[in-house]
């Protein structure tokens, strides 16, 4: 967080760090009462849905990318409620009794969640788009698998290109989609359509990803305290995967 934020001295960058683990907190209360939440209409507010009902209109669906920013699962949840076909891109939590409870949550709001790893995951995803769906992605991660170095804060940062791939070669519209808590209380969910330049290949594809990241990162400055600082955002450098590929190169040349 310091590193993020460097004109933040110690004691405000300590007190970030207690804000984020107190909305974490507040974050689970708010699904574990989501049924007395969704009795409330304006607990959510939602702006921007003309991009989202823009981005539908065309009939082949639409990728929807954000990150783990605010409470995304309400985010999503709310999606859902206020009746868009939402289908959710995940991986599959490491906790098997928490993967159920979150899995749950998701079914009961009416979400189709698609996990990573599932052998048809590539059909599934042509299909939701095929049957007009958004299609959502969270990019903000260092996950295992491919990726591509974009700037995050400052520094390169490995990142997902499944948003990016995913609407250039199924030549679908793109939209930001984030939440983040109000102060007299309740959420602000937004939404944007992203343009995409007809530019495909490994260019096209850092060009658009390094487009989300800068979305994203500009949505944690507003909410600096609700984003998952936790996670290794910077763990891989590219130095490291260039000396790996070097080394997996070097490999197969002596067998």
């Amino acid at each position: 967080m310091a590193a993020a934020f460097p004109e933040l001295d110690a004691r405000a960058c300590r007190r970030l760090v207690r804000e984020t683990f107190r909305h974490a907190g507040m974050s689970f209360a708010e699904l574990g009462a989501y049924s007395r939440l969704c009795r409330r209409p304006d607990y959510v507010r939602m702006e921007g849905r003309d991009a989202l009902d823009a981005a539908l209109a065309g009939g082949r669906g639409a990728v929807a990318v954000t990150g783990h920013c605010g409470n995304w699962e309400l985010l999503a949840a709310s999606v859902a409620g206020a009746g868009y076909p939402l289908t959710v891109v995940v991986r599959r939590v490491n906790d098997a009794r928490f993967d159920a409870l979150i899995v749950g949550f998701r079914k009961t709001s009416g979400i189709e969640v698609l996990a990573r790893d599932d052998p048809s995951f590539l059909r599934a995803v042509a299909d939701a788009l095929r049957r007009n769906r958004l299609v959502a992605l969270l990019i903000d991660q260092d996950i295992r698998g491919a990726g591509v170095f974009v700037p995050f804060f400052g520094r390169l940062a490995h990142t997902p290109p499944g948003a990016a791939v995913l609407a250039l070669r199924a030549r679908v519209p793109v939209v930001t989609a984030f939440i983040r808590r109000r102060p007299e209380g309740g959420h602000l969910a937004s939404f944007t359509a992203v343009p995409v330049a007809d530019r495909r290949g490994a260019d096209g594809v850092r060009r658009l990803t390094a487009r989300l990241t800068a979305v994203i990162e500009a949505q944690i400055r507003l909410a600096p305290a609700e984003w998952v600082w936790w996670h290794e955002r910077w763990r891989r450098r590219p130095e490291d995967v260039a000396a790996g590929a070097g080394r997996v190169a070097a490999r197969r040349d002596a067998g």
